[in-house]
């Protein structure tokens, strides 16, 4: 009987430790270099080493790692490790590595496996061939691998398995390690730009008796103890407005929310989110802040670079608009800036400020736009659909889109100068959008009206209309200072700064249907 991959690795495990090896030992490995490390000294001038050359100097080093190849020549052994930070061959040598101190030279050979942890010593040397290498002395089992690891050079090509079984994509795939690794120093910068700008992080609940914040509908659960149905948050917003009402003025949220939709490529239910608010501050105000968060992430992952490729396209983050005559007060360059009016407009050539409600459906109509019932009471549902549905795709420079209809928006600040309008902004890249913010509603009378209108929308069918939030409109009641505030998907924003198709492949362990047992 033929034996599997796993029970030929099994019987290795229960080999080992009948030598008085364990395959798991306890105490912890000391490393003194990492891989790169050991590049970065042997290309100092004057350390250079001669092909067949080993290290003059005796330099100690101390590696861990991963076994990702295994080849066994005669006497000598080759293995690739592989640590977080780069790959280094050893040089395993028959008459050097005797098993006094940890394993012999058979023992690698016979029991060791691509995808082992191990540890090394040894000394830096170059192969005749030219390739750097450890010259090693003494070598050391960290972890055994009972299944068969993915190979070396290919990886896993399998979308459904590398989302589903994240820790074999990493392990194999350098490129979804770097992506991952960069998504950690992107979320690092949005905090520390926050930080440098005198924002406080504060936390909101995750479980809350009324879900709000967003249109979105909600995942619920139950609370046993306290005998009431919760709801995993759509957004923390209205706790952290709650928060500028107590007295804060620059705060912000950076963590999950959850919202019960459908999954594509922009969409999981499980998100990170960037919420941020400042008192004192309008639309424009916070529209920068936006603009400066995403350029300080990129600046840290690209340097000075103000291009980028995402998915076939040049991305230019380059601020280059002036916008101060246009909207006093708006000073500094900037990406560009539309009204919602304006991008139908220069798409369609309809303007809809002066369009009635039955030329504006029929317009759509003859765009072969098909509306709903909903979106068919009125003008700015109208104009929201054909810009939504239309327009958005063709977005592909940093474009914010400002002006939209109150119909669409119950927790943005109504427009300074435009009946029906909002002061809110959302950012669309490359047909896809990134951030939504607006100038905050501060009127307690004028929310409750606008919760209300939500309600007559959720009795009609909306199931994504917002709820009534009694606690909320009291918090408003208290007094709330003219406020800004936005919000960031950092998961999209990732996918941007990374050049990565599909969301699932820019959170490390995204929302899988399960799989059924055959």
């Amino acid at each position: 009987m033929t034996l599997s991959e796993a029970e030929v690795r099994s019987q290795k495990v229960d080999e080992l430790r009948s030598q008085g090896i364990e395959p798991y030992p306890s105490q912890s490995y000391a490393r003194s270099h990492t891989a790169q490390q050991v590049r970065e000294i042997f290309s100092q001038p004057g350390k250079e080493l001669e092909n067949g050359q080993s290290d003059p100097e005796e330099i100690p080093l101390r590696l861990a790692g991963r076994i990702i190849s295994k080849r066994d020549s005669g006497k000598i052994g080759f293995i690739d490790l592989k640590d977080a930070t780069d790959k280094i061959q050893l040089k395993i040598e028959k008459a050097i590595v005797t098993g006094e101190v940890g394993l012999s030279f058979e023992q690698i050979k016979k029991l060791l496996d691509v995808g082992d942890f191990v540890g090394v010593e040894g000394i830096g040397c170059r192969t005749p061939r030219g390739e750097l290498s450890i010259l090693v002395r003494e070598f050391t089992l960290l972890s055994k691998a009972t299944i068969q690891f993915p190979d070396a050079y290919y990886g896993i090509n399998d979308p459904e398995v590398c989302r589903r079984h994240r820790e074999m994509d990493l392990a194999s795939n350098q490129e979804s390690l770097n992506r991952f690794m960069l998504r950690s120093r992107i979320v690092q910068s949005i905090r520390s730009y926050l930080w440098k700008a005198n924002f406080y992080e504060i936390e909101t609940p995750t479980l809350q008796a009324i879900y709000g914040g967003a249109a979105a509908k909600p995942f619920i659960t139950h609370h046993n103890a306290l005998e009431v149905d919760l709801y995993l948050r759509v957004a923390p917003e209205l706790f952290l407005k709650r928060a500028i009402c107590g007295g804060f003025e620059r705060v912000f949220e950076l963590g999950k929310a959850f919202r019960n939709e459908g999954i594509d490529s922009t969409h999981n239910p499980e998100f990170t989110s960037l919420e941020v608010y400042q008192a004192y501050a309008d639309v424009f105000d916070i529209l920068t802040v936006v603009e400066d968060v995403i350029c300080f992430a990129a600046a840290e992952i690209f340097g000075d670079v103000r291009e980028i490729e995402n998915q076939g396209e040049t991305i230019s983050l380059e601020r280059k608009y002036d916008y101060s005559e246009k909207y006093p007060g708006f000073s500094g360059k900037h990406w560009q800036v539309k009204t919602m009016v304006e991008a139908v407009r220069d798409e369609f050539g309809l303007d809809f400020d002066s369009l009635d409600l039955e030329s504006a459906i029929s317009s759509a109509t003859k765009l072969e736009l098909h509306l709903s019932k909903l979106e068919k009471q009125s003008l700015g549902y109208v104009l929201y659909a054909v810009f939504d549905k239309l327009v958005v795709p063709k977005l592909i420079q940093p474009t914010f889109i400002i002006d939209y209809p109150v119909e669409v928006s119950p927790l943005a600040k109504g427009h300074r100068s435009k009946p029906g309008f909002v002061e809110r902004f959302e950012l669309f890249i490359n047909g896809t959008e990134y951030s939504n913010g607006f100038s905050e509603l501060n009127d307690p009378k004028e929310q409750r009206k606008r919760f209300e209108e939500q309600l007559a929308q959720k009795n009609a069918g909306d199931d994504e209309a917002h709820p009534m939030d009694e606690d909320f409109i009291q918090a408003l009641s208290l007094g709330m200072p003219n406020c800004a505030g936005m919000g960031i998907g950092v998961d999209r924003l990732v996918m941007l700064l990374t050049n990565t198709q599909s969301i699932r492949d820019a959170v490390m362990f995204p929302t899988m249907r399960p799989v059924k047992d055959s």
